[in-house]
């Protein structure tokens, strides 16, 4: 559920002209980055991950037995 200020923020939104055409722009798909830019975006996804793996819980102690 929405909050009554969330809710205005999102009637404002829709009054709003500029806001009105940044949506429609975004709907239809007409950005086209350039390949550099997405290198870049590969780039900065493949750093996100290789954080997110590089993780490994070191095990303490030297005596296992199961």
């Amino acid at each position: 559920m929405l909050s009554t200020k969330e809710k205005k923020e999102m009637l404002n939104d829709a009054a709003s002209e500029q806001r009105r055409i940044a949506f429609r722009k975004a709907q239809v798909g007409d950005f086209d980055p350039s390949f550099d830019a997405y290198l870049k975006f590969l780039a900065d996804v493949q750093k996100v991950f290789s954080k997110a793996q590089a993780y490994k819980p070191t095990p303490f102690g030297t005596n296992f037995k199961l």
